[in-house]
């Protein structure tokens, strides 16, 4: 567990930016929209709100509190880098909540009828949460044990949080109402469908190609900082019929960002062609049925 930031002050600003902008979408949507049509948003801030119908206490606090546990956990499994931004994004999100939560008068919601507050709550909190991924960072909670789940069991972060999201939407079904809880599931679904899109596209995994003559840089560092296998495919320019490594990989949607960044850096000029895939079958990857 290494306590030292790995970037630089520029992309450090850029993130802050994506944090402070990300989790304040997120919170208005929840705030605004989802929560006033009793209706909850994913992982720890619907938590948050279930306990918060229960007992009282203020759903800013309680969202900051039950990321604690959280991010100490995280700090022993994950790179620094991201636990320190969302580290920020947990604290910058509590804030947010807490200053809507001031603001909003009492029943008051930017829309009563479910429909929209299901279409738009969604896609709102969807651009809150894929700002956050593209700068680098999360809003904490249940996206911490995921991607070390990821790390450790090569299980799919979407899987995982699909399965915690589900157990918390039931719990709300007895609290509210199993209609609501099915509105929340419709929200959930654009909600990551809009992330997403942010990130790159709506296919879970990415097929990419990557040419450059930094391929052994390119390489290491996918290795370390995103933890895909890669493989060489041996190609020929067609121009200088010159030899060249085709780098070539599969990764998610989520992962894709990092992997354009890491080339960005190394090679600005080198080519890198992203697709969708339809199936996968293999090493590392759930084998698809029908």
């Amino acid at each position: 567990m290494k306590f030292k930031l790995k970037i630089d002050k520029k992309k450090a600003f850029k993130t802050l930016f994506g944090v402070l902008l990300g989790d304040m979408l997120s919170a208005f949507a929840l705030v605004y929209i989802l929560k006033p049509n009793e209706m909850i948003s994913g992982g720890v801030s619907g938590l948050s709100v279930l306990i918060e119908s229960l007992t009282g206490l203020p759903l800013g606090l309680l969202v900051f509190i039950l990321n604690i546990p959280l991010f100490i956990l995280g700090l022993f499994f994950l790179d620094f880098d991201f636990m320190f931004f969302s580290g920020i994004s947990i604290v910058v999100l509590s804030l947010w909540i807490s200053f809507f939560e001031t603001l909003k008068p009492l029943g008051y919601a930017i829309t009563h009828e479910i429909i929209l507050a299901c279409i738009f709550g969604g896609v709102i909190n969807g651009v809150g949460g894929g700002t956050l991924f593209k700068y680098g960072a999360s809003a904490g909670g249940f996206d911490i044990p995921a991607a070390i789940i990821k790390k450790k069991f090569n299980i799919q972060i979407g899987n995982v949080l699909l399965f915690l999201n589900c157990f918390i939407i039931g719990m709300s079904s007895f609290i509210y109402s199993v209609d609501k809880a099915l509105f929340t599931l419709v929200a959930l679904f654009i909600t990551y469908q809009v992330i997403d899109m942010i990130q790159l596209g709506v296919g879970k995994q990415k097929q990419v190609f990557i040419i450059s003559p930094e391929y052994e840089i390119i390489t290491e560092k996918i290795h370390e900082e995103v933890g895909r296998g890669i493989t060489y495919i041996n190609g020929e320019g067609s121009y200088k019929n010159n030899e060249v490594k085709i780098i070539y990989l599969i990764c998610s949607s989520r992962e894709i960002v990092a992997v354009k960044n890491l080339v960005r850096e190394i090679d600005p000029n080198a080519f890198l062609a992203v697709s969708d895939t339809v199936e996968i079958q293999g090493k590392g990857f759930k084998k698809i049925e029908i």
